[in-house]
């Protein structure tokens, strides 16, 4: 069966395990940071928007690679899915690379920037300094990961991230607790554990390009480059921007919650945490959809690739409603899992429920942005959305966290606010049909 055929579903839930088993990597970091006390965790924590906006660069410029390929597959065209392949999986390890020398130099400044000082700085750097070492592991296995699910072999993923998980657990313990005559090491270990699995599941998922879907480098393929690299340009560049300027939007967000102090700083790592258990279902249908929605671009079934968009808006939105309220009722219990501190917990429950009005929205947006960008209407997103990001979004967190005096759930309700405005106008855009004339085939 082709992959246009198969259903959203048996697509997707592989990729739901997948990224349900990929969220437990920062989840099990912040466990482990705050064993060690709960300023590293902080600190730690403060870094993952900024280490997000590089994730999600790389992310987008892998999935719009992997898009080119599912709309070749689509049109029946094997070879140039082949040439697609390796060009990508080329250029997002250069990209590792090149984020790794520009990051590692400027650590100081980023840390500066985010407002950490004291030991939640220091913390911070130690930690930075030795997983930017990673970033090229990263890299292939964020590009790997995307071309093995666009053949629809996302079973395969999970497997990957599975062995990732349990690699990256039982690393942290070994250097945590100086195993083997190794020294102890604190927040150095948890960044040594979790650049080695990055590594780790790298390797794993190649050996299944490899020997599953027997991708061959050829020498032909890097002639070729020059007929595909301006699609990937035209349409990752702006799939990159979008994600990045959410990230940077939520660099923002975490700057002003500096401003409120450690208290508040450990309540948003901690409930951003539990909060992405909502994501997963978004992210996971999003994904299998992205790559449905490609394979049809390339066959020229519009109709159905419409049909399956709005399948993937119902399922997402409804689950993510349903879990986030889940999470938040549980809320308490959850947090105490990594603390007892009375003040961290309230606040903390308090935008777990503020994270149950963000949540619709935001699988609202996942699905049809990764939709738009499958089809090859990247700049849309990029451009108007993160107009609105920094215009209505910003302005609506800031005048609900200190206007209103809300603090900390004023800016979680500011976040809401901004996912709200865009999806209404990504769900525009689609309605329009606009995106059906900027495929490459």
């Amino acid at each position: 069966m082709q992959v246009r055929d198969r259903s959203l579903l048996s697509l997707s839930w592989p990729l739901i395990l997948t990224f349900g088993v990929g969220t437990l990597q920062p989840m099990m970091d912040s466990w482990f940071l705050s064993r060690t006390s709960e300023t590293a965790a902080a600190g730690v924590g403060a870094l993952m928007p900024v280490l997000g906006a590089l994730f999600m660069a790389i992310q987008a410029f892998s999935q719009a690679g992997a898009s080119i390929a599912s709309q070749f597959l689509g049109a029946e065209r094997k070879r140039q899915a082949g040439v697609t392949q390796s060009m990508v999986l080329a250029g997002s390890l250069l990209l590792g690379i090149a984020i790794t020398l520009i990051v590692i130099p400027l650590a100081s400044q980023i840390i500066s920037w985010m407002g950490l000082t004291g030991e939640a700085a220091k913390h911070a750097k130690d930690f930075l300094h030795i997983v930017s070492f990673g970033f090229a592991f990263r890299s292939l296995q964020t590009t790997l990961t995307a071309l093995i699910a666009t053949h629809g072999l996302t079973i395969w993923n999970l497997f990957g991230n599975i062995l990732t998980i349990l690699s990256n657990f039982v690393l942290n313990i070994v250097f945590l607790n100086g195993l083997f005559g190794l020294p102890k090491m604190g927040v150095e270990g948890v960044a040594l554990a979790t650049m080695l699995s990055w590594l780790i599941s790298s390797f794993i998922l190649f050996l299944v390009l490899h020997f599953k879907i027997q991708h061959r480098f050829k020498r032909s393929d890097w002639v070729r480059f020059r007929i595909i690299l301006p699609d990937w340009i035209r349409i990752g560049l702006p799939a990159a921007a979008e994600p990045v300027s959410f990230q940077l939007f939520q660099v923002f967000l975490t700057a002003m919650v500096v401003h409120f102090g450690t208290l508040a700083i450990t309540a948003r790592v901690f409930s951003a945490n539990f909060a992405m258990f909502a994501v997963i279902l978004s992210v996971g249908l999003g994904s299998g959809n992205q790559i449905l929605v490609a394979h049809l671009v390339g066959a020229q079934d519009f109709k159905k690739a419409n049909r399956r968009v709005h399948q993937s808006l119902l399922g997402s939105c409804l689950g993510a409603m349903f879990i986030s309220i889940i999470v938040a009722i549980c809320g308490t219990h959850l947090l105490s899992l990594y603390t007892n501190n009375p003040d961290i917990l309230k606040l903390g429950y308090i935008c777990l429920w503020c994270d149950a009005l963000v949540q619709p929205f935001k699988a609202a947006n996942i699905v049809l942005t990764n939709s738009l960008r499958a089809a090859g209407d990247s700049k849309f997103p990029a451009i108007i959305g993160s107009a609105m990001m920094w215009t209505l979004g910003v302005g609506s967190a800031l005048f609900l966290a200190f206007g209103l005096n809300l603090g900390l759930p004023g800016l979680w309700l500011g976040m809401a606010a901004d996912e709200f405005y865009r999806s209404i106008v990504n769900y525009m855009r689609w309605r329009s049909g606009k995106w059906k004339r900027h495929g490459v085939i």
